[in-house]
């Protein structure tokens, strides 16, 4: 009973996303259960805290010290009273930790039938992989009404991912596996977030969380898969303007320094030699360009760290070519990477 004091309807959870006076919208199935205890225990505390400043100000008026009033031994034991403080607060902790444990074993049980994506961290941003193949990065697109589990992990320091609609939340952890699985309730967008301070990008590392029908998700999914294919080579490079966005934390378009080199510099040296770090000299073109997005560690340049993420297996071959021609003819963009009109 005390589970569903606070939950809402299912008509209103079909209908749309609800949004509480200070919580976000709830958009899965177990939204409305956390909601639930977070409430049951915010207004225990309310009454117990009014109770108590209540009672407080009550004796402090009632037995306060008057002149020429000679007090009367207070009591040293009271059986009733002291049972009463001790027994309800057990029971009261008791209730509290059954509807904690049971909303955590859930939320640890994955249904048989997930759906599983792969997700991998890294500064600043993530990759989900689709068992189809289908990989996206600002965005998650996921069914409505399917399980989803969502299988992480991190390639440089500790992660987390935090969707706050769906109410779920896990450390994503470099050199292990953790995983999380929620099941969303309404279609629409909702936020996605790093709530483990990770560096300098992680107020920015974010990403949108897709609702779809079925299937509607079905044919987002074939977008995905096909949308570099349907781009012929010669404009390959506008193509590297989209997987650009995997980049933008760390390396500029306008020249700046940033994490790592901007990519206009590299641009600018095009068919030149840059120096290295250990020293050596290398020629920029496509064999380096591709080699340094794959094994970033291998020619790290000059004045910076070794700090860059591989990208080994997360970029088809079209989409390791479509980026590396964005930096080749990145004088076909502006500085902040808007295509010029002439070659629009």
């Amino acid at each position: 009973m005390l589970m569903n004091l606070f939950c809402s309807s299912p008509l209103l959870a079909a209908a749309a996303p609800r949004r509480g006076f200070w919580m976000p919208e709830q958009a899965s199935t177990v939204s409305g259960e956390i909601d639930s205890i977070f409430m049951l225990i915010t207004w225990i505390s309310v009454f117990f805290f009014v109770l108590i400043v209540v009672l407080m100000g009550y004796f402090m008026v009632k037995y306060r010290r008057v002149e020429g009033h000679k007090s009367a031994a207070s009591p040293s034991h009271n059986t009733p009273l002291e049972l009463t403080w001790t027994i309800i607060p057990v029971i009261i902790v008791i209730v509290i930790f059954y509807m904690g444990m049971t909303g955590y074993i859930n939320l640890r049980s994955v249904p048989v039938d997930a759906y599983e994506i792969d997700v991998t961290a890294q500064k600043w941003g993530w990759t989900f992989q689709h068992p189809s193949g289908a990989i996206e990065t600002e965005t998650l697109t996921i069914p409505k009404g399917r399980p989803v589990r969502l299988m992480m992990t991190s390639q440089d320091v500790l992660h987390s991912l935090f969707i706050p609609a769906f109410r779920v939340k896990q450390d994503v952890v470099p050199g292990r596996y953790t995983y999380l699985w929620f099941e969303a309730s309404a279609t629409g967008r909702y936020d996605l977030f790093c709530t483990e301070y990770c560096g300098t990008g992680h107020a920015t590392m974010g990403a949108v969380v897709e609702v779809y029908e079925e299937d509607e998700f079905e044919e987002k999914l074939e977008e995905l898969l096909r949308w570099i294919e349907d781009i012929p080579e010669e404009r390959l490079f506008v193509a590297g303007k989209r997987l650009y966005n995997r980049c933008v934390q760390c390396h500029s378009l306008d020249g700046a320094p940033g994490i790592g080199p901007s990519f206009r510099e590299t641009h600018e040296l095009w068919g030149q030699e840059r120096r290295l770090a250990d020293g050596r000299t290398v020629t920029v073109d496509e064999n380096y360009v591709k080699e340094s997005i794959i094994y970033p560690a291998q020619d790290i340049t000059e004045g910076y760290g070794n700090l860059m993420p591989s990208f080994r297996g997360q970029l088809r071959e079209r989409e390791l070519r479509a980026l590396v021609q964005f930096i080749r003819h990145l004088d076909r963009f502006d500085d902040e990477g808007n295509l010029l009109e002439e070659w629009q």
